[in-house]
Order: C-alpha cells, then sequence, then structure tokens
C-alpha cells in the first residue's frame, strides 16, 4: 500500500468475529498478543502494556478485557467480548503499517477468518504545514 509522506498518522481498525471465547478472556494471552504486535510492527513501546478485565458481574454484556500499549509511534488498543466472540483491535501509528501482513498477524493470533477491517490516514495537511 503506497504511503503518502504528508500525513501525520495511519490507522488500521479491525474487528473479529467467532473468537474463541477463552481466548477472548484470557488476560495473559493479551499481554503477551500486544508484547508481539508491537515486534511484529517493528514499533518500540513505551510503557509495558496494560489489559484489564470488566467485571462481568456488574456488566454481563460487557464482560471481556480492555487493553493497551503506548508506542513511541503512538499506540495499540484492543477490546474483547467475551459472551460474542468478538475482538476489536485499533493500531495508530505516525509510522507504515503493511496492512495485509498485520490482518494475517491478527488473523493467525486471534483465531478467526470473520473480520472487517478500515485503514484510515489521518492528519493529511501535516507534511504541508509550515514550520517555525
Amino acid at each position: 500500500m503506497a504511503t503518502n509522506p504528508s500525513v501525520f498518522g495511519r490507522s488500521l481498525h479491525a474487528d473479529f468475529y467467532q473468537v474463541d471465547r477463552h481466548r477472548c478472556d484470557d488476560i495473559g494471552f493479551f499481554y503477551q498478543f500486544l508484547d508481539d504486535l508491537t515486534a511484529h510492527l517493528g514499533m518500540h513501546q513505551q510503557a509495558p502494556p496494560f489489559v484489564f478485565r470488566s467485571p462481568a458481574a456488574d456488566y454481563p454484556d460487557k464482560a471481556g478485557l480492555s487493553g493497551w500499549v503506548p508506542l513511541i509511534e503512538s499506540g495499540i488498543s484492543v477490546h474483547t467480548l467475551t459472551v460474542t466472540g468478538f475482538v476489536s483491535v485499533d493500531i495508530y501509528t505516525c509510522g507504515a503499517i503493511d496492512v495485509p501482513a498485520t490482518l494475517a498477524f491478527l488473523r493467525d493470533r486471534l483465531g478467526s477468518d470473520k473480520f472487517e477491517s478500515h485503514y484510515l490516514e489521518r492528519g493529511m495537511e501535516y507534511g504541508l504545514q509550515p514550520t517555525g
């Protein structure tokens, strides 16, 4: 995918369906997932990932995990809904994203080929701004 040099950032949003429900609720898996995804992208963490479990007793329709890893190049977030086997991944970077390779990585790690994705370029005039 061609990269527009004048934009500030790029983001890839991918929503996966029919992910194993045990995987959707596995905190250890998602800590490793965020570490491995960072390495796959060739990016650098500002801090280790943070992953939190939603209290299923209080929010049964939102039971799952939310996680984030801050990157020098921006950040990655992930959200799961255990009851439906749904996983949402958002990658934002001021660098480049190899979209086909990253979607293949996500499909492999999440174990699902049922997904939708959206790629966006952001800050379209950032590189055109005068400096100083």
